[in-house]
């Protein structure tokens, strides 16, 4: 294997340098509890130079052809390619998924960059004969200096993600990357400038709440991107959007899973565990609100304790281990706070992963650790059961009507995901029509591909333009209007 550089470092202007901030960010290996490394942030002052460098790129950059830059984008693609495995092992280390969810991550990456590469066969213009002598056509044009604020459960994919789109549509651009897992991203952004990008075409800073704020409100920023909590979400959105900036805030998530009567409890059961415990249940379409119907209640949380019971928790990079750790933490005790919360308000577990013991031995000892949760018992009107936890827990519920299960799945201020378990076509329509989530699963987990339209409702998106599909090529640019006479 080779030696993975497991440093985090601010890229401005083409320039890769630690932050001048003087407060550093210990950053941490979930699994072990050990520090990797120092992360020094970036400042006002680096965001400030962080813009300017995006200034002054854009110039350029937004001028060239449509096909250059896509052949950017070609060698970006072929270096994540060849270094997929490292990458990976990075993003274990530093985040704690599994070495298999890893690659499934920056197999998605690279799966957005190819969904960016094809925007020539999107990016067409409009042209109309208005009257003889008189054309109008319709042309897109690059926003300029854009900003992404990346989340810790993703820091690969959406860092590629906001990435192939700002840049191949012509903008220049500015990720401030989450400050829990900064090794992935930094590692990530290295190799997208290894394709030989102009300095300050793309732009990475580390640093805190003061970063992201005077880059949201700063003049020469024209467009925002986020994926993080509703709270943050809510509040980039407003500040952004009040002055006057494109924005597209994604933020959490309480997606239910419906289980008819009907359905093969088997595959519910194994639907349930891949949804809520992949990842940890640090995904923002992670089932954690289980809804089952009538009399079939019992009988599937069995299945579910026996096939949670299945999972080995451990080091991701551990071979057999099949759930990592949470990244943070102050992601466990906030998720073991809650659970006390809720045992205290008279939820009972069918499996309590407090206590987990993970693989490993003493490595994983000081690691942040909490095993697959089924809470039960639990009033969905309780506060604690409403938020989002991140973590792998479901609270699982008995209603008696497909008509309850509708109204429990709706009781929620966010509408991000939702799914059902079902044999019946007449109950998979009715619950696509009346659920209230942007994605719906249907004896499935709604995760879209790249190419696919993704977004939340309610609480968990603020804006009018998604990340994926085609929405971004919208999002990125705008459209202007032109009308000649000869």
């Amino acid at each position: 294997m080779t030696e993975l550089d497991l440093t985090a470092a601010n890229l401005i202007d083409g320039t890769w340098a630690p932050g001048t901030g003087s407060d550093v960010i210990e950053v941490f290996n979930p699994a072990t509890g050990e520090k990797i490394t120092d992360l020094v942030p970036a400042t006002v002052d680096d965001a400030e130079a962080a813009v300017a460098a995006a200034s002054r790129a854009f110039v350029d950059w937004g001028s060239r052809p449509l096909g250059e830059r896509v052949r950017f984008l070609y060698r970006m693609k072929a270096i994540l390619e060849e270094n997929t495995e490292d990458l990976a092992r990075t993003i274990t280390l530093d985040q704690g998924k599994t070495i298999d969810e890893a690659r499934g991550e920056v197999a998605r990456a690279l799966d957005f960059l190819e969904t960016a590469i094809a925007a020539p066969m999107l990016y067409h213009g409009q042209s109309i004969n208005v009257t003889t002598g008189l054309d109008a056509r319709r042309v897109r044009e690059p926003l300029g200096v854009c900003v992404a604020v990346t989340p810790s459960n993703f820091p690969v994919m959406n860092t590629v993600q906001f990435s192939a789109w700002a840049l191949v549509t012509g903008n220049a651009l500015i990720i401030k990357a989450s400050e829990q897992d900064p090794i992935a991203s930094t590692a990530a952004i290295r190799l997208l400038q290894q394709a030989g990008l102009p300095a300050g075409v793309l732009n990475l800073v580390h640093g805190r709440a003061d970063v992201v704020k005077h880059l949201i409100s700063h003049p020469a920023v024209a467009a925002v991107s986020c994926i993080t909590s509703s709270p943050t979400a809510k509040a980039i959105y407003e500040a952004a959007s009040a002055a006057g900036k494109r924005v597209q805030a994604n933020g959490g998530a309480k997606n239910p899973i419906v289980v008819a009567p009907d359905a093969d409890l088997d595959k519910a059961a194994a639907g349930i565990i891949s949804s809520s415990y992949g990842m940890a249940g640090q995904r923002c379409l992670a089932g954690s609100r289980v809804v089952v119907i009538g009399d079939i209640y019992d009988d599937l949380v069995e299945r579910v304790v026996a096939l949670a019971n299945q999972i080995v928790v451990g080091n991701g990079l551990d071979e057999g281990v099949t759930m990592g750790p949470v990244v943070s933490v102050a992601s466990k005790e906030r998720i073991l706070e809650a659970l006390a919360e809720a045992e205290k308000l008279g939820a009972t577990f069918a499996l309590d992963g407090r206590t987990v013991k993970p693989s490993g031995g003493a490595e994983t000892e000081k690691g942040y650790f909490i095993g697959p949760t089924v809470v039960t018992g639990l009033d969905p009107a309780n506060e604690v059961e409403r938020r989002e936890l991140f973590g792998p827990v479901i609270n699982v519920h008995r209603v008696e009507t497909f008509d309850d299960a509708i109204e429990l799945s709706n009781d929620t201020e966010f509408g991000n995901a939702a799914s059902i378990f079902t044999r019946s076509g007449e109950v998979a329509a009715a619950f696509e029509r009346r659920v209230r989530a942007g994605n719906v699963g249907i004896n499935s987990f709604p995760a879209p591909p790249a190419n696919v339209t993704m977004g939340g409702y309610g609480a968990s998106f603020y804006g009018d333009m998604h990340v994926c599909g085609d929405a971004p090529l919208a999002f990125f640019t705008d459209q202007k209007l032109v009308v000649s006479r000869w």
